[in-house]
């Protein structure tokens, strides 16, 4: 499967799959149409971010971002949103994806890659993959509603 650098005309493509990954992730967010639009499409036009589209009628995405880690400052490339279809779900596609990432990154200057997990999607299966593909687990997130 092709996987592409995503361009504005498939903003529309890529807000469904993002919606569509907020009801399977069953996040405590509000799913914000807006503010994912107008994300999105800084996403894509941003030097300072990746976003990455899987297929000719898109079924996944990978979004990044790269940066200065505030604690170390070497120039670190983070995921911030990583989705495939369950129909289109394969091992193979899911590490072509990464590969995307981190061949970015690399080029843009970046020595460290950080991949993330929605705990409440599949994290043992997510956990799985990343560990294949050279990852280890650093960090746990907790959130709290006010």
């Amino acid at each position: 499967m092709d996987i592409y650098e995503a361009r504005l005309s498939d903003l529309s493509a890529l807000v469904a799959l993002a919606e569509r990954f907020h009801a399977e992730a069953g996040g405590s967010y509000h799913f914000r149409i807006d503010r994912v639009r107008a994300f999105l499409a800084q996403a894509i036009t941003s030097r300072e971010y990746l976003a990455v589209v899987a297929g000719e009628a898109p079924c996944g995405f990978l979004i990044a971002r790269a940066g200065e880690n505030y604690l170390t400052g070497e120039r670190m490339a983070e995921e911030v949103a990583m989705y495939v279809e369950p129909d289109a779900r394969s091992a193979c596609l899911a590490a072509s994806l990464i590969g995307k990432f981190e061949a970015w990154a690399a080029a843009t200057g970046c020595s460290v890659a950080k991949l993330t997990a929605q705990h409440s999607a599949r994290p043992a299966a997510v956990a799985r993959l990343y560990r294949r593909s050279g990852y280890a687990a650093a960090e746990t997130a907790f959130i709290k509603r006010l």
